[in-house]
């Protein structure tokens, strides 16, 4: 039922299979450039596939991986173009993240004022401040954990 963002992260991909930004293959040991790049921004350590992982194993021993994927739920959702997708996307990002019953709820304020009723008539950044939150958190988070990924 996740999408694919969170089909992406879960499974396992060889070394050989992860690159950088730039299209290059990247090691399992990430090179300290990579690195060098996650420091930069947050973006940056989101944007990169090795990054992610490192990140998404970090979040797992802080009890907090459903953040990150719900954030990539969000990225996901934003390049939908048909409404119908949209519609089932949005409805997905609700039940998976936001709904009392959800199964890896975040914690963001205004996820009670979704309903079921406003995901009918989704557009693109109908999550966007809730996004913002969880991007928030992870600010917050690898301050306090700044080397978290090495």
């Amino acid at each position: 039922m996740f999408n694919r963002a969170v089909s992406r992260l879960s499974r396992k991909r060889p070394p050989s299979d992860i690159h950088d930004g730039d299209g290059t293959p990247s090691s399992s040991h990430q090179n300290v450039k990579g690195t060098a790049k996650w420091a930069t921004s947050l973006e940056n350590l989101l944007e990169d596939p090795e990054g992610i992982k490192r990140f998404r194993e970090f979040l797992k021993k802080e009890f907090s991986e459903e953040n990150v994927l719900f954030w990539l739920a969000c990225e996901d959702f934003k390049k939908i173009q048909d409404k119908k997708q949209m519609q089932e996307k949005a409805k997905d990002i609700y039940m998976t993240f936001l709904s009392s019953k959800a199964s890896s709820q975040v914690n963001v304020e205004g996820q009670s004022r979704l309903n079921e009723k406003i995901l009918e008539e989704p557009h693109p950044l109908m999550f966007q401040k809730l996004q913002d939150q969880v991007l928030g958190f992870f600010f917050q988070l690898t301050l306090k954990n700044v080397c978290f990924f090495i």
